[in-house]
């Protein structure tokens, strides 16, 4: 029997995690669409419970203020991004896939104390509130940068290091970074509109029960290059 007849809106990050979400959705029983094209994509009741999707690709920034706005009434975010954004959300599931470490990264040979004695630590980050609070609450003087790209900034001089999200630890090695300390995880979460969720208690509380019963295996965590791993 229907839940009853509805649309929900989710909305998808871009990026690395993409193909992981869409190959758990499809456990789920979504058939995914080619995402490329703009614009919404319609996904026919794939519980059998009369409730349908629309699914659509979002800026992995931007997604939780569309599900705060109730433009989406779900969404899918890391925890990093949430908090730099402030959306008001309810995020009740968390993915077994898409954790990341959050670090703190410098050229190799620059340590924590060799950055400790200059007068103000420029750091390189697209996180520029959880810098500038994990910093504060050691009372370190430092300037926030607000970059896209870290490492071109500490490359050409306009940083010190960087704060950001580490995907890819062979990729950092291979730019010429080691990671001095590493500052929490980022975690991918699933969103929920306050509002919409009221409205629509049954059918996402069916959702997220598809999620956590075809949730895949937790990866293995990255492993973090420190200098004094080599």
């Amino acid at each position: 029997m229907a839940i009853y007849s509805s649309r929900l809106r989710l909305a998808l990050p871009e990026g690395r995690d993409l193909h992981l979400i869409c190959d758990h959705l499809r456990a789920c029983g979504f058939e995914i669409p080619d995402l490329d094209s703009v614009g919404l994509h319609p996904i026919d009741d794939p519980f059998g419970t009369g409730v349908n999707f629309d699914v659509f690709k979002l800026a992995q920034a931007d997604v939780g203020t569309y599900v705060e706005h109730g433009i989406s009434q779900l969404g899918i975010m890391s925890t990093d991004l949430l908090a730099e954004s402030g959306a008001r959300v309810w995020r009740p599931f968390t993915f077994s896939y898409g954790t990341y470490p959050i670090v703190l990264a410098a050229p190799r040979g620059i340590n924590f104390d060799s950055l400790s004695t200059r007068p103000t630590i420029r750091l390189a980050t697209s996180l520029p509130n959880l810098t500038r609070d994990v910093f504060a609450a050691r009372g370190m003087a430092i300037e926030v940068v607000p970059v896209e790209d870290s490492t071109t900034a500490c490359l050409l001089g306009l940083a010190d290091g960087y704060v950001d999200r580490m995907v890819d630890p062979a990729a950092l090695i291979q730019e010429g970074f080691r990671v001095i300390e590493v500052l929490g995880k980022a975690r991918l979460k699933l969103l929920i509109n306050h509002a919409s969720y009221t409205a629509r208690r049954e059918a996402i509380d069916h959702f997220i029960g598809a999620l956590r019963e075809h949730q895949p295996p937790t990866p293995a965590p990255l492993s973090i290059p420190f200098d004094i791993d080599e």
